[in-house]
């Protein structure tokens, strides 16, 4: 392993020779943005599994959609629980080794779902599931905290969030067509064993910028400088950072905007291909595309908006949280969702589906960047993060509950699309009234004017 080296004088930004420092795709850095891409990738592909294979699974064991309900529901139940337990760890041993460790517990996890015998043993499967899957989100948090610059954030965010779509989007008719092809059981043991290929060059690539080998000198400089004008904030303790965080409004706000949006985005995961063959009397191979095509246009425009935050953005402006504006924008559009039911025809639908998800997957984005910007101590990001991130699993471990309920007593999905919306204007009015300052883990005092990045 190559030595650990110390960052050189640092390198200005408005250096002609400093390519590395007019964007992200023109260092290295890039290859580790589509490593965390890619483990998003892989997490969304064995999340969504049970989703395709949903009306074939439930119709070999007779589970109607309340007992459907809780099994996709049942791996938030582990994955809210886990996820300040690897946060933690993220701040405290690595995302190298947490990584590695997490996304083999899934995949193996995601193999066995393919030998379930009954309800108990799939519950299981899922319940380890979402005991691998929680890590993803902090640790890739964390990584662009380590890797990326304030200005590059939210492009490198927006990436890595791309995964939870391009997954959904590759993977509807790619499993669709092994379903068909080799069984639902054997689909879920093919698609396990992706994550085990990940885990592998995750562990012969990863090091921090001060350790990459294969990182130039001129690049190392540029991500370890401290950012021109901006001392290091005095040292805080690594213990009890939790309750400090706590104790700020504004994580309140993250949280529950994180919630509150991800809810829409968990109905569409979950719910998406049973609507559209028992709503929309689809085939699945037709439900398959009519779920790709909206995830696939939601990866490519979350990416183009993540990048359009970080350019619309000064440094004071990122430091001290205007992300948040364009965020509430997206929250608002992504209320369309409501409309869902309303339209008739399939295509018109294939529109309003893609424009929401493109809405949701960039305000979700966007609240993670934001979470990063306002945390100002980068030891407690992973926390942070980890917390902020429960908002979303504490709320998706309800939605399948209450939209199977709600399914399975009506008969119709209008009250579940309608749930959502309405949550989406809590999200919305979360953000404006709740995460407007930054996170500061000492007095005001002992931090004016300065951040740790």
């Amino acid at each position: 392993m190559r030595p650990m080296h110390a960052p050189s004088a640092a390198i200005r930004v408005d250096e002609p020779r400093a390519g590395i420092a007019r964007g992200l795709w023109q260092g290295r850095r890039r290859y580790i943005a589509l490593l965390l891409f890619s483990n998003l990738f892989i997490n969304y592909i064995d999340r969504i599994n049970l989703s395709i294979a949903a009306p074939t699974v439930a119709a070999e064991f007779g589970w109607d959609a309340a007992t459907m309900g809780v099994l996709f529901s049942s791996y938030q139940w582990t994955y809210m629980v886990c996820l300040l337990v690897w946060g933690h760890l993220c701040d405290r041993v690595g995302t190298r080794a947490v990584n590695a460790a997490s996304v083999s517990i899934w995949s193996l996890a995601a193999m066995l779902t393919g030998a379930a015998t009954g309800f108990g043993s799939m519950l299981t499967s899922r319940l380890i599931l979402g005991v691998g899957e929680a890590a993803s989100f902090p640790a890739a948090g964390k990584v662009v905290r380590q890797w990326f610059p304030p200005r590059e954030r939210g492009l490198a965010t927006a990436i890595f969030n791309a995964g939870t779509f391009a997954g959904p989007a590759l993977a509807a008719p790619a499993i669709a067509w092994l379903l068909i092809a080799i069984g639902w059981r054997a689909s879920f043991v093919a698609c396990g064993a992706l994550g085990f290929v990940w885990v592998a060059v995750w562990w012969w690539t990863f090091q921090s910028p001060e350790q990459c080998r294969w990182l130039s000198d001129e690049e190392r400089a540029f991500l370890t400088a401290q950012p021109q004008g901006r001392p290091a904030a005095p040292s805080v303790s690594t213990g009890g950072i939790l309750p400090r965080l706590l104790a700020q409004k504004t994580m309140w706000g993250l949280f529950l905007t994180q919630g509150c949006c991800a809810y829409t985005m968990l109905l569409f995961l979950f719910w998406l291909p049973s609507y559209l063959v028992q709503s929309r009397q689809m085939t699945i191979t037709q439900a398959s595309w009519f779920t790709a095509i909206p995830y696939l246009v939601a990866a490519v425009l979350g990416m183009v908006i993540g990048q359009f935050s970080d350019r619309l953005l000064a440094g004071q402006d990122v430091a001290g949280g205007q992300r948040r504006s364009l965020l509430v924008g997206f929250i608002l559009l992504s209320m369309s969702v409501l409309a869902t039911n309303a339209v008739t025809n399939h295509y018109a639908l294939l529109v309003l589906v893609s424009f929401s998800l493109t809405c949701i997957s960039s305000a979700l984005s966007l609240n993670i960047a934001l979470t990063s910007d306002l945390v100002w101590d980068s030891r407690a990001v992973g926390t942070a993060l980890a917390f902020t991130l429960m908002g979303g699993n504490l709320f998706g471990a309800v939605m399948p509950l209450v939209t199977g309920r709600l399914v399975a007593s009506t008969g119709s999905y209008d009250a579940a699309f309608r749930v959502a919306a309405s949550l989406l204007l809590v999200a919305a009015g979360s953000c404006l009234a709740l995460a407007r300052r930054p996170v500061l883990l000492t007095s005001a005092a002992a931090v004016h004017g300065t951040r740790h990045d």
